[in-house]
């Protein structure tokens, strides 16, 4: 049996066996509330039955499973260049890891481990030192584990991060009703999970709503309340609130309220001075209205910009207190509408000059990725770029000061996909109809009875860490915070993908912020 240790910078696959960052002993930095981790590659064994066990340290042991990336979707394969993609497909890559039960999960005579050796933050600075103790097919191998704890700690998370989650997917992917105690527990598990990834911000709706026959409408946001109550309870503290509208068509203007008002008639007007009080009394009487924001028509684009625009203005002329925010393109001419705008990372790089101009006039700058950018080398999260792809993300928040981060999806998986084997799926939006890159729809991956974290979603978390020490850093030493910055991340499609190197910066910031 052969092994190799390979950092957690670079995507493993079942058919390749030695890597940039490979060696034969496992040796980590960490600072402290955090993890420190890696991948065993195993190859030449001769069973799947295997004992792995951590000395000297508590872990958590996975096995790495392959998942299937069937295409190099919206990408010319003409025009290929390097890391995009990756790899040219078809071929399988270990993104996810589910918890080891005492099976490898092989593919020939190769599997990969994904060991997780939790830090906490009054964990005592030092050494740890054990090894990782593999048994399989009458063979053993006694890995060497060194951690070397620094006495740094990750702050909490201070952006907004959200990946869309809903149990609506889960309920018809999994087959459990929603509403019963198997799926709130199930629900629970996903939320652990999100806020292991330092997620703290939640999309919420629920709001009930009854027209009568005078034309009045009543609204009742109870099971809003009760959703965000249990999103708090379970470590969310923000909030992105349902959106008051939703386009009619791609290629119209009308934007629709309740799913039938147009948003400019007088209707929509009534519809808006009775909609928006009953939300802002439940925010107050919580005290959540600092950390909410609300939604007005996702992605507005030039077809629905001007009644967009107006739309907001009409919001504001209400309830001026409720933060409003939205994912937009710069073409959807936005600007001014919108207290929090939250641009493609593509499309901040292309126009810096505006958005830093609208954030000096009081606007807030989040970014945001989703089936685009899929071009000029632009950094996104999908399955057939790089894994400091999905990693670099968080540098970017910190190299421009944007104080937010979303993406649509954490687990939505679409009808008739099946994540480990079906990874460019259809997708409708209103009117529209298109393929998803692999990797769009979910950083979850649906387990048995419980969710299995990506290898995608690991590298959000670490990366999002990164961001913490390199503000943290700046706070007292900016000018070594951004050189190492600048040593891994130059703008959003600009990076280094080699993973030593990357592995020496990130060990040079966690050693500086250590010595504060």
């Amino acid at each position: 049996m052969n092994y190799t240790v390979v950092s957690t910078a670079e995507f493993t696959y079942p058919d390749i066996t030695e890597y940039p960052s490979s060696s034969r002993g496992i040796s980590l930095i960490s600072a402290r509330g955090s993890f420190a981790c890696c991948q065993i590659i195993l190859s030449g064994i001769k069973s799947a039955l295997a004992k792995v066990s951590i000395s000297g340290a508590e872990g958590e042991i996975y096995s790495l499973m392959p998942v299937y990336v069937e295409k190099n979707h919206n990408l010319d394969p003409e025009k290929f260049e390097p890391h995009f993609p990756e790899r040219k497909a078809p071929y399988y890559v270990y993104d996810c890891a589910r918890p080891f039960s005492g099976q490898l999960l092989t593919t020939g005579d190769t599997a990969g481990l994904y060991v997780s050796i939790p830090v906490p933050k009054d964990a005592p600075v030092g050494k740890i030192s054990g090894s990782v103790d593999i048994e399989c097919g009458g063979e053993r191998a006694e890995i060497p584990l060194c951690v070397d704890v620094c006495r740094a700690v990750v702050p909490d998370t201070s952006i907004s991060l959200i990946n869309g989650y809903s149990t609506g997917y889960i309920t018809r992917y999994q087959g459990i009703a929603a509403g019963t105690p198997e799926m709130e527990a199930l629900d629970e598990k996903y939320m652990a999970m999100l806020r292991r990834a330092r997620q703290n911000m939640m999309y919420v709706g629920g709001v009930d709503k009854k027209k009568n026959d005078d034309g009045s409408w009543e609204f009742d946001p109870s099971r809003l309340e009760r959703q965000m109550e249990r999103y708090e309870k379970h470590g969310f503290d923000r909030f992105f609130g349902p959106s008051i509208g939703w386009r009619q068509s791609w290629s119209k203007p009308t934007i629709l309220l309740a799913g039938e008002i147009p948003s400019m008639s007088f209707e929509g007007y009534k519809y808006l001075e009775q909609y928006l009080p009953a939300i802002k009394e439940m925010l107050d009487r919580h005290g959540w209205n600092k950390n909410y924001v609300m939604g007005v028509a996702d992605e507005p684009n030039p077809a629905n910009s001007t009644e967009y625009r107006a739309l907001c203005g009409m919001i504001k002329s209400v309830e001026p207190s409720i933060r409003l925010a939205d994912a937009m393109s710069w073409n959807s001419s936005t600007f001014g509408a919108l207290d929090v705008c939250i641009p493609l990372n593509s499309e901040y790089d292309q126009h810096k000059e505006e958005f830093e101009y609208m954030r000096s006039h009081g606007t807030e700058l989040w970014h945001y990725v989703c089936c685009v950018p899929r071009y000029g080398k632009y950094i996104n999260r999908f399955m057939d770029y790089p894994l400091l792809s999905s990693r670099y993300i968080f540098w970017g928040n910190y190299r421009y000061g944007l104080t937010g981060y979303l993406h649509w999806a954490a687990a939505d998986w679409q009808p008739r996909q099946n994540p480990y084997i079906s990874n460019v799926p259809e997708h409708h939006n209103t009117d529209s109809v298109c393929f998803l890159p692999s990797g769009d729809t979910h950083i979850i991956y649906p387990g048995d009875g419980e969710p299995w974290m990506s290898l995608r979603l690991e590298a959000q978390r670490e990366g999002e860490e990164e961001y913490e020490l390199l503000k943290l850093l700046s706070e007292s030493d900016k000018a070594s915070a951004d050189a190492i910055c600048a040593e891994c991340f130059t703008s959003f499609n600009e990076v280094e993908y080699d993973a030593v190197k990357f592995e020496a910066a990130r060990r040079k910031l966690i050693e500086k912020v250590s010595a504060l």
